[in-house]
């Protein structure tokens, strides 16, 4: 794997960690499971420590890899070790989420929703800790159930009608088409019908994407496409100071777009040989 694909993967990483700490001036999905065993003042404070946490490391992930220390240097394991933090954060926070909502259908999604913001960083720890290109494949796959996981939770979330995606449908139409309350109606008719549609098509690019002994670069272009556009949504429907929701997406589109990226350059190399 090329040191360019490696550092797209960690910039990917480094942003979505952004949106994290950024999301972090609102209550977590920890500050609301701990708050009534251990006080607002504590679980505050909790949330504003992992904040800056997080934001030293993604700059240390940053400078770790312009330095490209050894593998078994001490350095590497500084990298390996806030990346396998990383990694346990948006996790627990993924499980968390479910976990604080009880009966909640949507929420119930979360873990299979979030899991390509946990499987970036836990590839990248691995491919950093056992590089070579005998691993690498069986690595990829770590991302594709990731980008698999994120599309079947959206998917069902989209089947189920959330109401946060219909608002995120007629806010992104208001946007390009102009706020009209006499069309509200209609626009929200047309996402109640678009919506089950782009279940189907997340339920079988998941499906495509999984095909044993395949790669299907058209279908990661697609789905990397696809991903931007519907992180993109949460900016064309509430305006550029959700931008953290969209960085915190990064992931959903960006995955796809790695794998892509990946592959294509493995028809290369077969090429050029």
């Amino acid at each position: 794997m090329t040191p360019r694909i490696l550092w797209f993967l960690r910039i990917l990483i480094v942003v979505q960690f952004l949106g994290y700490a950024a999301k972090l001036a609102a209550p977590s999905a920890l500050n609301s499971f701990l708050l009534e065993s251990m006080g607002d003042p504590f679980v505050s404070n909790l949330d504003r420590s992992v904040q800056v946490f997080i934001w030293i490391a993604c700059a240390t992930l940053l400078a770790l890899g312009f330095l490209n220390p050894p593998v078994r240097s001490f350095a590497r394991r500084i990298d390996l070790s806030i990346l396998g933090l990383l990694a346990l954060w948006s996790f627990a926070l993924a499980i968390l989420s479910w976990l604080v909502n009880p009966g909640d259908p949507f929420h119930a999604t979360d873990p299979a929703g979030h899991a390509v913001r946990y499987a970036a960083p836990l590839a990248l720890l691995l491919l950093t800790a056992f590089p070579g290109k005998g691993q690498e494949s069986k690595i990829t796959w770590v991302l594709r159930w990731g980008v698999a996981g994120t599309f079947i939770g959206h998917g069902l979330c989209a089947l189920w009608l959330q109401p946060s995606f219909i608002d995120l449908v007629i806010g992104s139409m208001d946007l390009f088409l102009g706020e009209d309350l006499d069309a509200y109606a209609s626009r929200q008719a047309f996402a109640e019908a678009a919506l089950p549609i782009i279940a189907i098509q997340d339920f079988i690019l998941v499906g495509l994407l999984l095909l044993p002994k395949r790669r299907m670069k058209k279908i990661a272009l697609w789905m990397a496409i696809w991903g931007i556009v519907t992180a993109l949504s949460r900016m064309t429907a509430y305006g550029w100071d959700f931008w953290h929701d969209l960085a915190l997406r990064i992931c959903n589109g960006g995955i796809p777009l790695f794998l892509w990226l990946y592959w294509k350059s493995q028809d290369s190399t077969k090429t050029s040989s």
